[in-house]
């Protein structure tokens, strides 16, 4: 995805109530089939994230992949996990959330830890789409948004009806 296949329109209305915006996608030549067993661990590691908890994100991502290569899964455990400890103290809490996300991918890189290329498709689409609402709302907060959608039973079980209702058959 890229700036010229993402439009927001935003209907006029004739009364006093606030438009709300559409967001439109073009071009979605690019697409990922997650398994079951993907959904979970993605939602998993989403779950974590949210709750800033920096084991089971470490743990969900090194099951983001069917075959995994970490030399050494314990360290990479371990540097994530501190990671996450930082980023909930005062001044880790200056820190972006996609800045916190890419710093986690690097992680991965050095740690030589394999994503499926589908699960990466679908990390890299998150990343692209928080970057335009950061454009579009400096101010709004996501990770809140992320913790009302995953730490809520009703939402987190109607987030994974309608990732599975995405999914091509």
């Amino acid at each position: 995805m890229h700036p010229g296949n993402i439009l927001v329109r935003v209907t006029q209305r004739k009364s006093s109530r606030k438009s709300k915006p559409h967001i439109i996608f073009f071009d979605v030549g690019m697409t990922a089939e997650l398994s079951k067993n993907d959904q979970i661990n993605l939602l998993g590691f989403f779950k974590a994230i949210a709750l800033r908890d920096g084991r089971t994100a470490a743990e969900c991502t090194l099951k983001l992949s069917k075959k995994q290569n970490c030399p050494k899964p314990e360290a990479f455990i371990q540097e994530v996990k501190e990671s996450f400890d930082f980023w909930g103290t005062p001044e880790g809490d200056l820190i972006h959330p996609a800045e916190c996300m890419q710093q986690l991918l690097e992680m991965v890189r050095r740690h030589k830890v394999n994503i499926d290329g589908n699960v990466c498709t679908v990390m890299v689409t998150v990343l692209v789409l928080e970057g335009w609402q950061r454009k579009l709302d400096p101010d709004y907060d996501m990770m809140h948004t992320l913790q009302t959608l995953l730490l809520r039973a009703d939402w987190a079980k109607s987030l994974s009806y309608t990732i599975e209702g995405l999914m091509a058959p």
